[in-house]
């Protein structure tokens, strides 16, 4: 998986009774046999441009300003901690509007997707989609990506996004997102 460590993750943390503003959400490095599966995909539009300096595996771990604490406290304690975390699209870009989506662009990434889907050895992994654009994006393209992984069909589940810009939803409240997303995938662990 070394060739994905600068834009994927996994869907773990420092250990907390719950994370907030505050908490330490940086990828750990020890503690991780057992933890880390691909039984999910936790699967965002796009790595953010990030002022942070990146280091491997530290996309969604991110300060506070990227409320990427939201998700910690979302797959605390879940069946879906330690999944795996990656982005449909390659470019760095915090701008959603200037993204590139053309079918051409997405193709391709796709294929980027499928090239880590395929490293990972996932079989017929929950993609738990952040965001309504990732969900457009995702649909429009997912034949195309269970095709390329020998499937009929994927099992798909959208969730909120936790960006700031999306407060109206979530009340910029990680304990509000965590019931969304818990809501959302109800009994699909």
């Amino acid at each position: 998986m070394a060739p994905y460590q600068m834009t994927a993750s996994w869907a773990v943390w420092p250990p907390a009774d719950s994370y907030n503003r505050a908490s330490d959400i940086s990828f750990p490095t020890e503690g991780l046999n057992g933890a880390l599966h691909s039984r999910s995909i936790i699967l965002g539009l796009n790595p953010g441009d990030s002022l942070v300096e990146r280091l491997p595996w530290h996309n969604f771990h991110a300060g506070p300003r990227h409320n990427d604490h939201f998700l910690a406290e979302a797959f605390r304690g879940t069946a879906h901690w330690g999944a795996y975390m990656t982005d449909l699209l390659t470019e760095v870009n915090s701008k959603s509007k200037t993204l590139d989506l053309s079918p051409g662009t997405i193709r391709r990434d796709v294929a980027v997707l499928t090239e880590q889907l395929h490293a990972l050895q996932a079989a017929d992994p929950l993609f738990i989609v952040i965001g309504k654009k990732t969900g457009e994006a995702f649909a429009k393209h997912e034949r195309d990506l269970a095709r390329a992984l020998n499937m009929a069909r994927l099992r798909s589940v959208t969730v909120p996004h936790y960006s700031a810009a999306n407060s109206r939803v979530h009340g910029n409240n990680p304990a509000t997102y965590r019931r969304l997303v818990a809501n959302a995938l109800g009994n699909t662990a």
